[in-house]
């Protein structure tokens, strides 16, 4: 199963000069876990938010005084949309993330998360229990 098979595409996203503020009210808005920060189309950071807890509230950051760039995480790790999910849980392990931004020719095309994937485990097993059952049927023995 490919990434592009369990990516998300409705990708919530803002611009690297954008204030915290309007970032934070759009994740809240989408109830979504980050926001993805792009620099003319480019991938360059991404908030989380455990990024605005930890980088601005608890530091008594003004929200709409930073912008986005201040707070972002980076380097972001990104994955292709035809990379496997074992290629994004291994990415996702060695680097100790659960969200991935996925990019196709340098521009995002959507966003996987280690939810997604799990939600997909469940389908891999029932294809493979399938293959199993047709494969290896038992053969009458006469």
């Amino acid at each position: 199963m490919k990434v592009f098979d369990v990516m998300s595409t409705d990708v919530v996203t803002t611009g690297i000069t954008g204030p915290l503020s309007e970032a934070t009210k759009r994740m809240l808005e989408r109830e979504v876990g980050c926001i993805v920060v792009t620099n003319k189309e480019a991938v360059v950071g991404m908030i989380t938010k455990g990024d605005i807890l930890k980088k601005a509230f608890l530091k008594g950051v003004v929200a709409g005084k930073v912008s986005a760039k201040k707070v972002m995480s980076q380097p972001v790790f990104t994955i292709s949309p035809d990379a496997t999910l074992e290629e994004a849980s291994k990415l996702m392990t060695e680097k100790g993330i659960s969200k991935l931004p996925v990019v196709k020719d340098k521009k995002l095309v959507g966003i996987i998360t280690s939810t997604d994937v799990i939600r997909a485990e469940p389908i891999q097993v029932s294809y493979l229990q399938e293959l199993v059952r047709a494969r290896f049927v038992p053969h009458d023995l006469r």
